[in-house]
């Protein structure tokens, strides 16, 4: 095919599906001249020609394909109990989630006051560390701590002896971070 043919085929296509008259002068000088052109015209005019006559020939739709179609829908529509059903459960669903989000949980009941040990000292927060979340769980660990390593961490000890042990409460987070310590007693070693 040459370049000249490619730009004359779009019209050719055109005046196939009209009828096959071309109407431009120059596409009707061209397939006049062009061999291949020609047997391109007339192969759309043949295509046009048959899919003419598939159309007329198509049965068109009447009460019997009319009535399969609808005997399909029938088949595929879901019965209203069904969505009766499916909209209970999901509203019983709701309900109990609803409910079980409203409930509090039972208190905790506390140990008798003999075992329970209150000190009412506060807990003093370690310099530079990042305070416990109300939600992180925490365990209290009882030590001693020499004052050099209070003095390391940043707390102001007044004591003159560096080589002193402070016992204390330590507060360790669940990552295993100490956060905060509770000094209960010094003893100073000499």
């Amino acid at each position: 095919m040459h370049l000249e043919c490619r730009e004359y085929r779009r019209e050719l296509i055109e005046a196939a599906r009209a009828g096959g008259d071309v109407t431009a002068g120059a596409a009707r000088d061209h397939v006049n001249t062009c061999e291949a052109c020609a047997r391109f015209l007339e192969d759309q005019l043949a295509l046009t020609a048959m899919l003419r006559s598939a159309a007329a020939e198509a049965p068109a739709p009447g009460a019997l394909v009319e009535a399969r179609v609808l005997s399909q829908y029938d088949r595929t529509r879901v019965p209203a109990w069904r969505w009766v059903v499916a909209a209970s459960v999901a509203a019983g669903t709701c309900f109990a989630a609803l409910w079980l989000a409203k409930r509090e949980p039972a208190p905790v009941q506390p140990p008798a006051v003999a075992e329970q040990r209150v000190d009412s000292r506060p807990f003093l927060t370690i310099p530079y560390t990042i305070p416990l979340a109300p939600e992180e769980s925490a365990v209290v660990w009882r030590g001693k701590i020499p004052v050099s390593a209070l003095i390391a961490a940043g707390f102001r000890v007044q004591v003159s002896d560096p080589s002193a042990v402070v016992e204390a409460d330590v507060l360790v987070s669940q990552d295993g971070r100490a956060r905060a310590i509770r000094p209960l007693s010094i003893s100073i070693t000499q």
